[in-house]
């Protein structure tokens, strides 16, 4: 095997983590793989890879290697890109990790990502909670939080909005609020994040006021606060993105619209490459197109100024 192609595999190794992973993105073997990082390994004379039971991790040797190996590997995809090779259709796997609500949309969109890309597929992570996507393998992550490692890319792509709903049911028996100053009054359902539990912000250009709320039940899925929601258990703040068919159906009713809970800004986080490469980089200006025609999200443009949200996944 060719020297450049030895190197790819060693990058995408160390940028994955698994032998096993960069084997089903190359479409052949674990021992294969295996191989040519051994013969690459041979041809320096160093070990580059430490090889455990349960993980990989590069030796000094392979981390100082993997700087010069990643500059030939991305000097070559640009090399290509800029006469037009890597212009083709995109093929190929990008592993994708994202908010429980945003894969809920997404799927409901992707008959138009591959009839576009019908060569590309997609495996996608849903989580109310946070991806490591060096350990886990991923391509592309969605999240609410920028990355917390400094060899990550992450890039601000747009925001999100959260709404307040509950079943005609509930209201029918309970009545609706009028104000958020209501809401302690109210059966709260209580979707919980990391440091986040029972305070409801809401901002506005008169109004800016944190409320604590009061539920019997508390979750920390976005699917399940809906269903409990529907069921008519009480009001539950949740993502737009998850509500938006209850609500157009009846089974669920916007309450409190004059008052605008916080926004979320929406980030993607990237291995730190100069090139991404074209699969991956279809993915994430789908996702951006789609920021821009959703009602409830917005792109990048005037983002600057969106505070982070307690809510929403």
């Amino acid at each position: 095997m060719d020297q450049l192609s030895l190197l790819n595999t060693f990058v995408r190794v160390a940028e994955r983590g698994s032998f096993s992973a960069v084997a089903r993105e190359f479409e052949t073997s674990q021992p294969v793989i295996s191989r040519q990082i051994a013969a690459l390994e041979d041809q320096l004379g160093v070990r580059l890879i430490q090889r455990t039971t349960r993980r990989l991790s590069l030796t000094e040797d392979g981390q100082i290697y993997l700087d010069h190996a990643r500059a030939v590997v991305e000097a070559m995809d640009a090399a290509q890109a800029s006469v037009g090779v890597a212009q083709k259709t995109p093929t190929g796997q990008v592993r994708l990790g994202v908010p429980t609500s945003v894969g809920l949309y997404l799927a409901t969109r992707l008959p138009e990502f591959f009839a576009r890309y019908p060569e590309m597929t997609i495996d996608m992570k849903m989580r109310d909670g946070s991806f490591d996507l060096v350990e886990e393998g991923l391509d592309l992550v969605i999240a609410i939080t920028p990355a917390s490692q400094a060899s990550l890319i992450t890039r601000t792509i747009g925001s999100a909005t959260s709404v307040l709903v509950a079943a005609p049911s509930y209201l029918a028996a309970h009545g609706t609020p009028t104000t958020p100053r209501d809401l302690p009054a109210h059966e709260c359902i209580v979707y919980t994040r990391p440091g986040i539990d029972r305070d409801w912000r809401f901002v506005g250009t008169e109004y800016d006021e944190t409320i604590t709320v009061q539920g019997r039940f508390h979750v920390d899925s976005s699917e399940a606060a809906r269903r409990a929601a529907r069921a008519g258990l009480g009001i539950a703040m949740l993502p737009r993105l998850t509500t938006i068919d209850d609500v157009n159906a009846g089974r669920l009713v916007t309450l409190l619209d004059g008052f605008c809970p916080m926004k979320a800004s929406v980030y993607a986080i990237m291995p730190t490459r100069r090139y991404i490469p074209s699969r991956t980089r279809a993915v994430l200006d789908f996702m951006i197109a789609e920021f821009e025609t959703t009602p409830f999200l917005q792109s990048t443009t005037g983002v600057a100024a969106v505070p982070q949200a307690p809510i929403f996944d």
